[in-house]
């Protein structure tokens, strides 16, 4: 076997594994993951088919592998920026693009010219690699893991040099009269490096495609996706920081529990659906008058919990008033919006004994306002919380 046909079998099969594992993880919604998995299908196809006729390929059969690099490479770009979050294409690669598959059929077809050719596909697959590996690099989460992110930087950056180099090489130095799959000395050791670094490339993607499964993960048991607030452990866990920093530092710390009001009659009335709805809204409304460091949380069901540092119950029952005017009475310009009620229960945690305790004074001050006629807001050790909320949002029912 030569060397060329042993290179090609390399691909082929690195192709093909990757394609396997990308294949695996396509069926979860990472954005981006199905262009890698369609980029790696070329490939192993291009290498495929050159194996099998490495010896004399036909102009056809070398366009087409040509042409299915060449789509591979870009498919592997814009997978890496859908990855990213960023426009798949710049308006100049379209035109490159043209430009590259021009150049291509004509050496091939016109003028056949195995080093032209070559010079092509080694510049553009060397811009291919380079952009590749600045993307998913400039676009790292830092407080993540970065062993794969350096893999695809270090793979992408070792091939787009190397084929810069053989770009360079076979259009000023080879012989033009060279035929396929003759190389010379440097040629040969160009396109073996750069195709090596590919299976690294490969295996970067799949560790940074692993990861971000591991952070949908993460987010799947840390928030709620329904209303975006803390699923009950976090918000213990976080509530436990919180509290025991406040005592320490002997600091203001209150939490008012809050519980939507006549929730079930909503789902049996209107349906799960609409209540779903409620909730993402009153969700929506939480977080648009949240304020930084303020914890959101869901506790179960309809009841939530919120966090407020360095706040006085006072300033806290301003806080929850005004998402509770906001959700009993909307402004006149958000036609069709729901309207619906809740009761709250305010209790400063830096004076309980622990979390806990400071939930189980909050949770018996929302049941205070229930049992008061629902729609209001309580705090501890006092027989109402004192806020114009009250009365506004009573008054829409």
């Amino acid at each position: 076997m030569s060397s060329s046909v042993a290179l090609l079998a390399t691909v082929f099969v690195s192709c093909l594994s990757s394609a396997a594992v990308l294949g695996y993880l396509a069926r979860c919604k990472v954005a981006g993951l199905r262009r890698w998995l369609a980029a790696h299908c070329l490939f192993a196809v291009a290498s495929g088919v050159l194996f099998l006729v490495h010896a004399r390929p036909s102009a056809a059969v070398m366009l087409a592998s040509c042409m299915l690099v060449l789509g591979g490479a870009l498919l592997m770009l814009q997978g890496c920026r859908a990855f990213v979050g960023k426009p798949p294409c710049l308006t100049g690669e379209h035109l490159a693009l043209g430009v590259c598959v021009g150049a291509v059929m004509y050496w091939t077809w016109e003028s056949p010219n195995v080093s032209a050719r070559a010079a092509v596909m080694s510049f553009a697959l060397a811009y291919a690699r380079i952009a590749v590996g600045w993307t998913l690099w400039s676009s790292r989460v830092r407080e993540r893991p970065q062993y794969g992110h350096w893999l695809v930087l270090c793979a992408a950056l070792v091939g787009g040099i190397v084929y810069f180099a053989r770009g360079v090489l076979n259009a000023f130095f080879a012989d033009p009269a060279i035929s396929w799959p003759t190389h010379v000395a440097p040629d040969f050791a160009f396109l073996g490096i750069s195709i090596l670094s590919l299976p690294l490339l490969s295996i970067g993607l799949v560790m940074v495609a692993n990861d971000r499964l591991m952070q949908q993960v993460e987010k799947l048991a840390t928030f709620d996706e329904l209303t975006g607030a803390l699923v009950r452990r976090a918000f213990m866990i976080r509530g436990a920081t919180l509290s025991q920093a406040a005592r320490a530092a002997r600091t203001e710390l209150c939490v008012a529990i809050i519980d939507i009001d006549d929730f079930k009659t909503i789902n049996d009335r209107h349906g799960h659906a609409t209540g779903d709805r409620v909730l993402a809204d009153f969700g929506a409304e939480v977080h648009r008058h949240m304020r930084p460091g303020d914890v959101f949380g869901r506790l179960g069901g309809e009841e939530f919990a919120i966090l407020f540092p360095q706040t006085s119950m006072a300033e806290a029952a301003r806080l929850v008033g005004s998402m509770l005017a906001a959700v009993s009475c909307p402004q006149p310009a958000a036609k069709g919006k729901l309207t619906y009620a809740f009761s709250a229960g305010i209790n400063e945690c830096a004076q309980a004994e622990s979390l806990s305790d400071a939930l189980a004074g909050a949770d018996a001050m929302l049941y205070r306002a229930k049992r008061a006629g629902k729609c209001r807001i309580e705090l501890a050790q006092t027989e109402r919380a004192s806020h114009p909320a009250n009365d506004m949002a009573r008054s829409a029912y």
